[in-house]
């Protein structure tokens, strides 16, 4: 509606509805009889057949209609965290070789780098010390236990023999979890085969996103050697407002554009809906699994995405019975002594007709204005 248009008729409609105003300050939406006949609140309108008919009032009733939307927002392609794997080492080391480029693809197991540094060959050193002596101990003590029950031996000698036989073992298994973290297997090890190098293999197949290292760099403990990504199962990371949350659950169709390709569409399933606001950016998460994963879907990029809700039953009025006044929808009811403005909640808009989601009791049964509310609505503000 322009208003530069309707401004001469505005203030024409206004000099007369004005004149015919009979009501105080007061605003309470308060409760509606069914006949629509009593005052509903202090404030009310009054005006002639003349004023009524200039404005344009059309009155109507309240219906009720199938409501469904298509949601439109924003949000991007995300991996799972199980398909994202940053790539570490609990002992440092330096680079010996690294074949590989950021989006080259590995498989789970694969090397995909080589260490080298003289910690690795103390850790093997220590090993096959704590294996040798565990051995000895072991036997140590089935002999102690043999000559206490020959009583050849005292019971304090077989403890001692036990002790040192059980505190071997834990340095054993200790260092057998460190060699296996390097990707040594203990059980194979031998004097014959100590290495001062170690292979660091992928953890997880998939495109390696991001790579720090060159010949030579040393990397620390627990340092990021690289990230790699597995796209196979990728999803949507949706916000959606608060006004529209109740529109949204789970397993509802979704189709989805790319940012810099809006005519391709894609499709995915709503799978979860958070249950709590994000406070971050005041809006729902909502999470939806990609039907097809193509080569072009990419974690990071943002997509444009459009629900599509299912229908519901909803009381509805056409968009032009709504005003809206500083955050506060409200709409005009006719009674036989003038015109009440009703303050109500709206929801979802489909084909020019807004959802009435909160009422005062007995609207629905109650003459609504349809169309002239501008007129209504400047009136009721310029007499306040």
């Amino acid at each position: 509606m322009h208003i530069k248009n309707h401004l001469p008729a505005a203030i024409t409609v206004l000099s007369f509805v004005i004149t015919g105003i009979a009501c105080n300050h007061q605003k309470d939406k308060g409760s509606i009889p069914p006949n629509g006949d009593t005052v509903m609140a202090p404030g009310l309108l009054k005006l002639s057949p003349e004023q009524i008919e200039m404005a344009g009032i059309v009155t109507g009733k309240i219906e009720e209609r199938n409501m469904g939307v298509i949601l439109e927002c924003s949000g991007k392609i995300e991996a799972p965290p199980e398909n994202i794997a940053d790539v570490t080492v609990c002992v440092g080391g330096l680079v010996k070789s690294c074949p590989f480029y950021p989006g080259d693809y590995v498989s789970a197991g694969q090397c995909i780098a080589v260490l080298e540094h003289p910690d690795y060959v103390t850790i093997q050193q220590e090993f096959l010390e704590a294996e040798s002596q565990w051995e000895y101990y072991k036997e140590d003590f089935k002999r102690q236990g043999e000559l206490t029950v020959e009583n050849a031996a005292s019971v304090k000698a077989m403890q001692q023999a036990q002790a040192s036989f059980r505190s071997t073992e834990v340095k054993m298994f200790a260092l057998k979890s460190r060699l296996e973290l390097l990707g040594i297997k203990a059980d194979s090890l031998t004097i014959d085969n100590i290495s001062s190098t170690v292979s660091i293999k992928a953890p997880i197949s998939g495109h390696i996103s991001k790579i720090d290292l060159n010949i030579g760099k040393y990397v620390g403990p627990e340092q990021r050697i690289c990230e790699i990504i597995n796209k196979t199962n990728l999803y949507l990371h949706l916000l959606i407002y608060e006004k529209d949350i109740h529109l949204v659950s789970k397993d509802q169709p979704v189709a989805f554009s790319l940012v810099n390709n809006h005519r391709e569409r894609y499709k995915a399933r709503v799978k979860a809906v958070s249950p709590k606001i994000d406070e971050s950016n005041n809006a729902f998460n909502v999470y939806a699994y990609i039907t097809n994963i193509l080569p072009v879907f990419k974690p990071g990029m943002y997509v444009k995405a459009f629900i599509s809700t299912a229908e519901h039953p909803g009381l509805t009025l056409p968009v032009t019975a709504v005003v809206a006044d500083d955050d506060e929808h409200a709409v005009f009811v006719q009674t036989s002594v003038g015109f009440q403005r009703v303050v109500i909640r709206t929801g979802i808009t489909v084909n020019d007709r807004v959802e009435i989601l909160d009422y005062p009791e007995g609207l629905p049964d109650t003459t609504i204005v349809l169309s002239g509310t501008y007129y209504l609505n400047a009136a009721w503000t310029n007499r306040e």
